[in-house]
């Protein structure tokens, strides 16, 4: 079994019970991050989680573009725990080519 990498950005009631909950399961490593966006970046050039989890409620409008350019096979799950959904963002690039392309992705994610 793989052991996977997850990060928890931020320090709050949201973040520490996921993180407990996490730290039960063997098959994570659980590392907790807090600080500003540039300190988060810093960090994740020392040891790039597999995950970053983040409170929706609380993130920064800005921050999930330039983690996912720098780290784009990271995926980015935000989570809201007062309406019980997440957000999973990846950088997974698709090739754009002619207008076909584009329209197969738009496509693809109505599904």
């Amino acid at each position: 079994m793989r052991t996977r990498r997850v990060a928890l950005y931020g320090h709050n009631v949201v973040m520490s019970a996921i993180g407990a909950s996490l730290k039960r399961k063997p098959e994570f490593q659980v590392l907790e991050i807090g600080g500003s966006l540039s300190e988060l970046i810093e960090a994740l050039d020392a040891l790039p989680p597999d995950a970053i989890l983040f409170d929706l409620a609380g993130a920064e409008p800005s921050f999930a573009v330039p983690l996912l350019r720098k780290h784009p096979t990271m995926l980015l799950i935000g989570v809201d725990l007062a309406s019980h959904k997440m957000l999973v963002l990846s950088g997974e690039h698709s090739r754009l080519l002619t207008e076909d392309d584009l329209i197969q992705v738009i496509e693809a994610g109505g599904a």
